[in-house]
């Protein structure tokens, strides 16, 4: 299987990271850098732990697991942040909803 592969984890993760916070600085301009850093970051991880559990019905993480989530998400926020110098982001003008 694919996911087994730490370097294909790894690139896909922050594959995930930079396209989640590229999308996000360009839809919402509300969201400020830290809260879109962290959630471009995170919320890859729940896409890898639903992989992870593959609709068992119970299913262990042990303490290499969780060490290395935590270390995806610090990847995840690096990546986000390098994503967010290049990829500017909206105006915040658009604040308001187009009426009909």
């Amino acid at each position: 299987m694919m996911i087994d592969t730490a370097a294909f984890v790894i690139g896909s993760y922050a594959a995930m990271s930079a396209s989640m916070s590229a999308f996000v600085a360009k839809v919402s301009p509300t969201i400020g850098p830290r809260l879109r850093h962290l959630f471009a970051g995170a919320s890859p991880l729940a896409v890898l732990l639903a992989v992870r559990l593959e609709g068992g019905p119970s299913t262990t993480l042990d303490g290499m697991d969780l060490l290395s989530a935590g270390g995806l998400v610090a990847l995840g926020v690096v990546t986000s942040s390098v994503v967010g110098k290049f990829v500017p982001t909206a105006t915040s003008d658009r604040k308001k909803l187009t009426s009909r």
